[in-house]
């Protein structure tokens, strides 16, 4: 997106990021509106119209219970608060712990890292970017899942700087 005269527009590089992450989507439409600007796809053909939910009967046999689990939480509990230093996550997107799927991970609980060391990968249209210690120490621990959608600022990894 360019700001050209203070306003935000579609420039033709945003449109070709927006068009490769649609196509390689399995969205049916994409709608983006910025400013005065507005870029609307479609895998559907004109005049088609959504598909209708159809509702799924009852099964009829029935199947295997599943036994209900409740989740009490447990008595006189408070969040304990983060101690360290903390790493934030740079932008929205998924969240990596290896650099490739079956690979180990970056980093866990316990391992040293340097200044600059790869603790993850924060994917964002499929652009992967590196999130890295600001200062050496020891990760005490990962708060976000492997492959969790995180957002802006929030907490990834405390590291325990070096004394």
């Amino acid at each position: 997106m360019t700001e050209g005269s203070g306003r935000l527009e579609l420039d033709q590089p945003t449109i070709q990021a927006l068009l490769e992450a649609f196509d390689q989507s399995d969205w049916l439409e994409m709608t983006v509106s910025i400013g005065t600007d507005r870029l609307h796809v479609s895998r559907r053909v004109p005049g088609e119209k959504a598909p209708e939910a159809t509702p799924v009967p009852e099964p009829t046999v029935p199947g295997p219970t599943v036994p209900e689990v409740v989740h009490a939480p447990p008595a006189h509990t408070t969040p304990q608060p983060l101690t360290g230093t903390i790493v934030e996550s740079p932008s929205v997107g998924l969240f990596w712990r290896s650099p490739a799927p079956g690979a180990p991970p970056f980093v866990e609980a316990g391992t040293h890292v340097a200044a600059g060391d790869t603790l993850a990968i924060v994917e964002v249209m499929k652009l992967m970017n590196h999130v890295v210690a600001a200062a050496p120490g020891t990760v005490q621990a990962v708060l976000a899942e492997n492959g969790a959608r995180v957002e802006y600022g929030q907490p990834l990894f405390t590291i325990d700087p070096e004394a």
